[in-house]
């Protein structure tokens, strides 16, 4: 086991069954499988009929699975970093959507849905990992999980929590449980490119404080004083006594380009957050 990557290998072949079912393979389909590890996954896919790509860190495994499926024009083996890949050359648009599956090392999930997101080449992905992170991308407004991981994924992607998986269906056995999740791709994504910038500053903002009403936390995040905050709020239909995990995405998004004008208005030159998902700690 790679130890950095925190990678556990899948050996329950009833769950394996259940992730490529739930994928809704078809044999004119492209697959992306991020971390094939044994192979375990890589050949179920394979039996499906469809295109395979799967991306490996581990060369001694890539390597393995190279010779393993070497009789197979289906199958393509790349030896390298996911996060380093460029998806956009790695595919020909003509082979989209793309479905996306694996069993993902819980250190760099994050990261791994960070960059998948904003890629428009797919369409669905399934994929196995822990169980907290499962829930705080599947949450409501509302709930003590529900955050900017959950708003990072959901305004691109549905999102459905499908099965528990006990630490026993892996070598070595985590020590946590797991979730079998697939994430269906929108149409359209809640919030345009060109403004997540502003979105996920608000959002950053909003959550910084999480035990603080939402004006409280902007007025930290941005340095105005709070009776400016509360003023703008309610300006824009939110009570300034709300915390931020009451909203749902719809809100965060309508108050987005308002947000943009007021960093304007108050000479907020600092960059806005681009990054969404890493500053994360689980």
């Amino acid at each position: 086991m790679r130890q950095p990557l925190g990678q556990h290998f899948l050996r329950d072949l009833k769950v394996v069954k259940t992730i490529v079912a739930a994928a809704e393979l078809k044999t004119t389909d492209t697959t992306l499988e991020i971390g094939p590890g044994k192979g375990v996954l890589t050949g179920e896919l394979l039996g499906r009929g469809g295109a395979l790509t799967a991306i490996e860190l581990d060369r001694a495994m890539a390597k393995e699975l190279e010779q393993r499926f070497n009789g197979c024009a289906r199958f393509k083996m790349i030896q390298g970093d996911f996060l380093k890949t460029d998806l956009q050359t790695l595919f020909d648009p003509k082979q989209y959507p793309i479905k996306v599956l694996g069993n993902l090392p819980y250190s760099i999930t994050s990261p791994i849905f960070e960059k998948l997101m904003t890629w428009p080449g797919w369409d669905v992905g399934v994929f196995l990992i822990q169980r907290e992170v499962a829930e705080r991308i599947a949450s409501q407004p509302g709930s003590r999980v529900y955050g900017i991981l959950t708003l990072a994924v959901q305004i691109f992607a549905d999102v459905e929590i499908l099965l528990q998986v006990k630490p026993g269906a892996f070598n070595p056995p985590p020590r946590v449980i797991s979730s079998v999740i697939r994430l269906r791709r929108k149409k359209q994504a809640d919030i345009p490119s060109d403004r997540l910038p502003d979105f996920f500053d608000l959002v950053h903002g909003a959550f910084a404080h999480r035990r603080k009403t939402i004006a409280n936390s902007l007025a930290l995040h941005t340095g105005v004083a709070r009776v400016v905050v509360e003023k703008w709020l309610v300006a824009q239909a939110i009570s300034p006594l709300a915390r931020a995990e009451t909203l749902g995405a719809a809100d965060f998004g309508k108050l987005t380009d308002a947000w943009a004008i007021f960093r304007r208005e108050m000479n907020l030159t600092s960059a806005t957050a681009t990054s969404t998902i890493p500053t994360l700690k689980f």
